[in-house]
C-alpha cells in the first residue's frame, strides 16, 4: 500500500512524500516507509533531494537505508511536521483498509 502527499513549500519547491506500508518478515506488522522526492520551480520532474552533482552525494552512498532516507528528508526542506502528518494520514487509511 502506498500513499502520496504534496507539499508547496514558501520557497517555491514542491516536496512529494511517498509513505509505503511493508509487511514485516514475521508477517505480525506493517512497516512503514517514507521518501521524499522534489521538484524545482523550473523542474517538470520529480527527483531525490541529494542527487550525482550535490555534495553529499558520497556521504549518502556510505549510509545505511534508514539514515540515508533521513537525510534525503532534511535537504528536501519539508518538516518534520509535514512528514507526520503524511504517516498520519497513512495509518488512517491503513486502518480504514484493514477494516473493510
Amino acid at each position: 500500500m502506498k500513499n502520496e502527499k504534496i507539499y508547496e513549500l514558501e520557497t517555491g519547491r514542491t516536496v512529494k512524500v511517498i509513505t509505503k506500508g511493508i509487511l514485516a518478515s514475521d508477517l505480525s506488522k506493517v512497516v512503514i516507509e517514507t521518501e521524499v522526492l522534489v521538484k524545482d520551480q523550473r523542474e517538470e520532474e520529480f527527483h531525490p533531494p541529494i542527487g550525482l552533482s550535490h555534495p553529499k552525494y558520497w556521504k549518502l552512498k556510505r549510509l545505511t537505508d534508514e539514515q540515508s532516507r533521513k537525510l534525503q528528508i532534511q535537504y528536501s526542506g519539508v518538516s518534520d511536521k509535514q512528514i507526520r502528518k503524511a504517516v498520519r494520514e497513512f495509518e488512517k487509511m491503513l486502518n480504514q483498509e484493514v477494516l473493510h
